[in-house]
């Protein structure tokens, strides 16, 4: 059985003298979505402080009804652009992003057993892109639906599917299907302790943000290196069962011992 303190503390021990090899790969996966945040908080403030400053340095203009109107506009205008660059955001989520989640965890993974090389970012985009793009798409479009009942039932589908982009990052191969039938298999009695998990590290992003959420970048190689721990731990358990075999996951099947002698 794992603790959260165990997998930290095995995390910090897999980035020492690595962090900043991790960062690069952590940020791969992460610049879209922290530029886009950094975007729409740029545009905001500076859509919404000219208004403040408008108001303390011009009070009687801001008590007319053309200003009223005005600033509706103008929040109306904001809201169009906002809107507009998020269904780009979400193409860029799907066709790009979330390929790179699955890399990002392939790194995870290797540097958990010291194989460090950034180059293991690339494979977001080999010959299996589709196939862990579809799966991620798919996977992600349940949460968000079991998402719409409750809030509840859209966590648990989270913590449910935990593992798919870990799953996919050992065998791109998997179909989606086969990946979260096996996530399940491997979350079944963890998803609190996931849950809370995951919590643990709501401190740590809640510093990183204050500086515009650029300190976020910081904290999110420790998270994506204990999800490592967690899933190489979870790993283990289901091949242990005999529910999956490490051909599935692309692992090399353990060596017999004794070693078996072969027979003329």
């Amino acid at each position: 059985m794992w603790t959260r303190a165990q997998l930290k503390a095995n995390a910090k021990y897999a980035m020492r003298g690595r962090y900043g090899k991790c960062l690069l790969a952590s940020l791969a996966a992460d610049a879209i979505p922290v530029l886009y945040s950094l975007l729409i908080t740029i545009v905001t403030y500076a859509t919404i402080i000219p208004l403040y400053i408008q108001i303390f340095q011009e009070p009687e203009t801001t008590q007319t009804e053309e200003w009223a109107w005005g600033v509706i506009r103008t929040m109306n205008d904001l809201n169009t652009r906002v809107n507009a660059s998020q269904f780009f955001y979400y193409i860029l989520s799907i066709f790009i992003v979330m390929p790179l989640t699955v890399s990002a965890a392939r790194f995870f993974v290797h540097n958990r057993f010291g194989h460090v090389d950034l180059k293991l970012i690339k494979t977001a985009f080999t010959a299996s892109y589709s196939r862990s793009m579809g799966a991620m798409f798919v996977t992600n479009l349940f949460i968000a639906l079991w998402s719409l009942l409750l809030i509840v039932p859209g966590i648990i589908k989270q913590c449910e599917y935990f593992m798919v982009p870990w799953l996919l990052s050992d065998n791109p191969n998997l179909t989606g299907e086969r990946a979260r039938e096996i996530s399940r298999m491997m979350t079944d009695g963890h998803k609190w302790n996931i849950f809370v998990l995951e919590l643990s590290f709501l401190g740590w992003y809640l510093l990183g943000s204050l500086a515009l959420g650029v300190g976020i970048v910081f904290v999110n190689p420790y998270y994506r290196a204990t999800c490592a721990e967690l899933y190489v731990c979870l790993r283990q358990n289901i091949l242990q069962s005999g529910c999956v075999t490490p051909a599935e996951l692309n692992l090399a099947p353990p060596t017999p011992w004794p070693p078996v002698t072969p027979t003329r």
